[in-house]
């Protein structure tokens, strides 16, 4: 039977013990048992849980009056710029209990994190959807392909009285984005100041969702606006465009009356943003992406689905890792100690000592060596026998994140597996882009 020494334990010594990751095996080290057993593949189904939060029964009570001369008169200003003869907008009184929007129903949400200590509680409307979720400050729902989120009590940047709106806004567009994932094409409008208490900003891009394996376009807005008493209220309305229906434009008419904002999506701009995409440097039709890294391989190679799991990817000839001459695999993980790699680079002597040790008698023809700088950083390589099968590991870390990519071939498939095993590896380095 074949052993897993190729892709478990060098992997489990190398990545977790060295780095202190923690005791995962991979789940292609199961590739070689499967190969030689013939075991049926078991795929393993993720369920999902999903809970709502309700409102609090306690949030429901009457708005506590606020006495400030200035929040008074910005309520009347409001009323008389935006000509709303209900005066129903964001941070007014006469919203509570509003029930003239079709689309749209009313939350409350409060908090205490004002100047005045005193409790603010506002009515909000979002799309009056399925699942709609409200806890203390902040709401949210979706509806028709419209995602609203609503929060008083935002995080935004260290001593934010000391900066206008605008100034506040920019700076949370910004870090928001910076945490985002797997995102092309962006383009960030400017702030545009509303009045003298609020502000906007658009921003569109494609979003790759590596489980369905598509991109898909978004367009967003962020609003952020002064509602008295040290209280900032952002609302970020996104639109994901292939969930939108001929009603959506109807839908954000009042949100954009509610909220006094602008809303610049229209049913042109998913084909617009497709092109704009396709056009761009970005895009490479002929690559894999896996959402944290993009790579070309070579004609006739395939993703293997059912070998492939949340954390580690698996490619091979046909699709096929156990019915063809090898396989490629490719995992992700937080690198949790700095300058492992270049620390097991600095004297590769004692590593291949360390290795040999660990490994003993179930692996022969061990040499390690130094790959160079390659799009995933520094990186070591790796390359053994064992009964026969052979491997060829590459560990590499880049910032936060260290990768391991390495690829097997089989026993007794002879030199022309290898070659082609050795192409796949020439061109995953040569076309590798990561998504960060």
């Amino acid at each position: 039977m074949k052993n897993k020494i190729i892709t478990a334990l060098l992997l489990l010594s190398l990545v977790s013990g060295l780095t202190a990751c923690g005791a995962k095996e991979p789940s292609a080290s199961d590739l070689t048992s499967k190969r030689a057993q013939g075991n049926e593949t078991e795929t393993a189904g993720e369920t999902v849980d999903e809970e709502e939060t309700e409102k609090e029964a306690g949030e429901t009570k009457e708005e506590p009056e606020n006495t400030e001369k200035e929040e008074a008169e910005k309520e009347d200003a409001e009323k008389e710029d935006t000509g709303a003869v209900s005066g129903v907008v964001f941070g007014s009184k006469e919203a509570k209990g509003y029930d003239g929007f079709e689309y749209l129903m009313e939350e409350l949400i409060s908090t205490s994190n004002t100047r005045s200590g005193e409790k603010k509680t506002l009515s909000v409307f979002v799309p009056d959807g399925d699942y709609p979720s409200v806890s203390g400050s902040y709401a949210t729902s979706d509806r028709m392909g419209v995602m609203v989120n609503v929060d008083i009590d935002p995080y935004l940047q260290y001593n934010y009285e000391d900066y206008t709106v605008e100034e506040n806004l920019e700076a949370y567009v910004e870090e928001e984005l910076s945490y985002s994932s797997y995102l092309y094409c962006v383009e960030i409008g400017e702030v545009e100041a509303i009045g003298k208490d609020a502000a906007m900003c658009e921003v569109t891009y494609m979003q790759y969702d590596s489980y369905d394996g598509l991109y898909a376009p978004y367009y967003q807005v962020y609003y952020l606006k002064e509602l008295g008493d040290d209280v900032m209220g952002l609302v970020d309305i996104c639109i994901i465009a292939e969930e939108t229906t001929g009603k959506t434009k109807d839908l954000l008419a009042e949100l954009s009356s509610f909220y006094q904002v602008e809303i610049g999506w229209d049913e042109s701009f998913a084909e617009t943003k497709w092109v704009e995409f396709e056009s761009s440097d970005e895009y490479n039709a002929d690559a894999f992406n896996i959402g944290y890294m993009t790579f070309e391989l070579p004609d006739g190679w395939e993703k293997d689905e059912t070998e492939s799991t949340y954390s580690e990817s698996v490619f091979a000839p046909k699709g096929d890792a156990i019915g063809e001459y090898g396989y490629l695999s490719i995992e992700e993980d937080y690198a949790y100690d700095d300058g492992v790699i270049d620390e097991m680079l600095s004297d590769l002597e004692y590593t291949q000592s360390y290795f040999e040790d660990v490994l003993g008698e179930d692996v022969s023809d061990l040499v390690i060596e130094d790959a160079g700088e390659t799009f995933l950083g520094r990186t070591l390589k790796m390359e053994m026998k064992a009964e026969g099968d052979t491997g060829i590991f590459y560990i590499a870390q880049s910032g936060d994140y260290q990768y391991a990519v390495y690829a097997v071939i089989w026993a007794g498939e002879g030199d022309a597996a290898r070659a082609d095993v050795e192409a796949a590896l020439d061109m995953f380095f040569e076309t590798g882009k990561l998504n960060k």
